[in-house]
């Protein structure tokens, strides 16, 4: 019987204590909520740090980490070495590298604190005799690591999501820890990828020191095999020293990574890094712990332009919506003494440059503006790229007044389709309305006060594709007087991702035909491809068509354009942006 070394498995077992005493921290505050009870797990403190100037106003993403008795004071820890979590958290905050978070330290509860940490289900598919003698020593007879992520999931994450201001949605959720911890945390990913958005892995703990083991490492590689996280929405950062309490660390961490890019991930979303001269210890995870941060929090790198000049304004406020980026695209030559119209763009972040989005695609407003301007195509224009919330997109850009038109019964059903495709975990309530509040009472103000814009109705519009062409369609609506044209690209007209059964075509068709504004002094493009999700929108563009024509609308304040062959994507609007500017803005 292969017998697996105590000393890695459990590396050091922490005694069961709890310390009156609160962490000093040298930036940041901590909130202790002592035995925190669970139908789970044995209870236990559970520190929470809060970044300087924490504002309830303000929301925040959560980062959950294990050992949570050995992250900030070294004067507490049994060993007398820590993480300094508040000093790298709160450096990288400072500096404007990452997004704002707080901290949920997880205390270990010691004496099961690796029966709580080993993945039950790497022992699915190992010897019988094995895994009993393996329970047995190491784990007590007392499997719990299922438990221990319930805990954390049904108990700990909703008391925190109530008691502190953070983004709820899986986006702003991550999990780390380091040996056991990291291994926890993998599988904590891979069992809940609805609930975290990214795990950190510090010196993994997969395998033994003095005896080779390989039952042991291929039971949590046929595990993650099946059940590792897709890459879509979800990132990993893994890592190990050269010094660490194992030679074979190397070698399983290199299986790990092939199993990884099988299952699609790559640079962008996957890190898996070796640090030479570093060993198994809170000094040199503290010594690289920016890395993982940086990498699963990491403010979204800047647009470049190659024409023209974007001005960012991070984290804009509002009484409205959570707050998000604008940027604030001038042409070549902008010259403050003239005036310029403006052009409002939902989903900012995919405006500019490929290389920043998460697909790798973008629409190059600034070559298809530059060429048109440069050719006198069309009138001075400045663009405002408003970012999408992530999380709260779709509930932002969701039409309100057709959905609350709805019954019950039908609106149970959207939001029970959204939930299936992870776009909501509550129950689904568009906020349209308070976005639209947001553009128009916060938003438009400001770009008037602080560039020189033509304010009227005939030189402001408003654009987007998918969802972003919906609530551009339902912002001309909503308010005519604000904004005089709207392109609405691949407009979403299911609102869900299925047509059978769904009542929203129907209501927004609806809403339309009451709500279109004079046709007399407004503009509405609309257009579509037949590929991929395209391929759902012209049945219900025909019908809005038909409205369009209905209300009096002439190829003069309206155009639908049809492209067959075009897909859902950047590449297909960025290849016919020009003809909606060309409609709305021409000469």
């Amino acid at each position: 019987m292969i017998r697996l070394n105590i000393s890695i498995l459990f590396v050091f077992l922490y005694n069961n204590f709890a310390l009156a005493q609160l962490p000093v921290v040298s930036s940041g505050t901590i909130q202790r909520f002592e035995k925190f009870s669970s139908k789970f797990v044995d209870s236990r403190n559970e520190d929470v740090w809060l970044p300087d100037n924490y504002a309830s106003t303000k929301k925040y993403n959560v980062v959950y980490i294990h050992d949570g008795q050995m992250l900030f004071d070294s004067a507490q820890t049994w060993s007398r070495k820590e993480w300094q979590v508040d000093e790298v958290f709160g450096k990288l905050i400072r500096e404007n590298k990452i997004e704002k978070c707080i901290v949920v330290a997880i205390w270990n509860n010691g004496k099961y604190r690796h029966s709580e940490y080993f993945p039950q289900k790497y022992l699915n598919t190992v010897t019988e005799d094995y895994k009993k003698e393996f329970c047995s020593t190491y784990l007590q007879n007392k499997l719990q690591s299922d438990n221990y992520l319930k805990f954390i999931v049904e108990e700990l994450r909703p008391f925190i999501n109530k008691t502190f201001s953070v983004n709820a949605d899986r986006t702003g959720t991550y999990i780390m820890g380091s040996s056991m911890g990291g291994m926890i945390s993998m599988y904590a990913l891979s069992e809940y990828p609805q609930v975290f958005g990214g795990a950190a892995c510090l010196s993994i703990a997969w395998v033994s020191r003095d005896e080779m083991n390989f039952e042991l490492p291929l039971g949590a590689f046929n595990y993650l095999q099946k059940n590792a996280p897709s890459p879509f929405g979800h990132k990993i950062y893994m890592d190990h020293g050269t010094e660490e309490m194992d030679s074979m660390y190397s070698v399983y961490q290199k299986f790990v990574d092939v199993i990884m890019k099988e299952k699609g991930f790559s640079n962008g979303n996957y890190k898996s890094e070796v640090f030479n001269h570093t060993g198994h210890n809170e000094t040199d995870w503290t010594n690289r712990l920016h890395i993982p941060v940086t990498f699963l929090l990491g403010k979204a790198p800047e647009q470049k332009v190659s024409a023209g000049r974007i001005e960012k304004y991070p984290d804009f406020e509002s009484r409205f919506v959570s707050e998000r980026n604008v940027e604030v695209w001038l042409p070549e030559n902008f010259d403050p003494k003239r005036r310029y119209a403006v052009l409002y763009m939902n989903d900012g972040q995919s405006l500019f440059d490929a290389d920043v989005t998460w697909n790798r695609q973008s629409w190059d407003v600034d070559n298809v503006l530059t060429a048109l301007l440069r050719g006198n195509k069309i009138k001075d224009l400045i663009v405002v790229g408003v970012w999408n919330g992530q999380n709260t997109r779709h509930a932002d850009y969701f039409p309100q007044k057709p959905y609350e038109s709805l019954t019950v019964a039908q609106q149970d059903t959207i939001s029970a389709q959204l939930q299936r495709a992870a776009r909501t975990k509550d129950v689904f309530k568009p906020v349209s309305d308070n976005y639209l509040r947001f553009l128009v009472s916060e938003l438009k103000p400001f770009i008037d006060k602080t560039y020189p814009t033509h304010t009227d109705s005939k030189n402001t519009f408003i654009a987007g594709s998918s969802m972003g062409g919906l609530i551009s369609m339902y912002a001309i609506c909503e308010y005519p007087n604000v904004f005089g044209g709207a392109a609405c690209l691949s407009t979403h007209w299911p609102g869900i991702f299925s047509i059978e059964g769904n009542p929203l075509p129907d209501a927004f068709v609806t809403y339309l035909s009451k709500h279109l504004p004079n046709p007399k002094s407004h503009k509405i493009y609309f257009d579509c491809g037949d590929q991929t999700l395209d391929a759902l929108y012209p049945p219900w563009q025909r019908k809005a068509d038909a409205i369009m024509q209905a209300k009096g609308f002439t190829e003069k304040s309206w155009i639908t354009k049809y492209f067959p062959g075009d897909d859902h994507s950047e590449k297909s609007w960025n290849k016919r942006l020009h003809i909606p500017l060309l409609f709305l803005l021409g000469k």
